[in-house]
């Protein structure tokens, strides 16, 4: 497993963006990282608004590639897939069901300008109210 130092100095690269270590929670005896990060909407409208991003993913699945000093994700029993290409555009209007890295991942949009990716093989576990509770999701 990465260590807090790794974890807290280095960047998760994900669907084409560099997230930041924010926090660990743990979730029916499961310890997930929580990556983060903050961009802007869309720099075409006149007041762009913020979009805070969060990514949840077992801690276990935290692995640091020292050649390109980033930190990837790889499933168990799986090897690191191919990172997600992204053009340049609105997050929100990305699709909310893709593959990054091997895994297949589900992206919710919450109130606020808040988008959350979990793995949707994790899904069931961070969805419920255990999970919901612990990343403050609304029920």
């Amino acid at each position: 497993m990465v260590e807090d130092e790794t974890l807290s100095t280095n960047v998760l690269q994900f669907a084409g963006k560099s997230f930041d270590y924010d926090s660990t929670v743990t979730v029916g005896g499961v310890e997930f990282a929580i990556f983060a990060r903050t961009e802007t909407e869309t720099e075409a409208k006149l007041r762009p608004e913020l979009v805070r991003m969060r990514v949840v993913v077992p801690r276990e699945w935290v692995q640091y590639e020292e050649a390109s000093d980033t930190l990837l994700l790889v499933a168990p029993g799986g090897s690191a897939g191919p990172a997600r290409r992204r053009a340049a555009g609105a997050t929100l209007l990305e699709p909310e069901e893709f593959r990054d890295q091997g895994i297949d991942w589900h992206r919710l949009t919450l109130p606020g300008r808040h988008t959350l990716y979990l793995p949707k093989k994790e899904e069931p576990r961070l969805l419920a109210a255990e999970g919901r509770s612990a990343l403050g999701v609304p029920p």
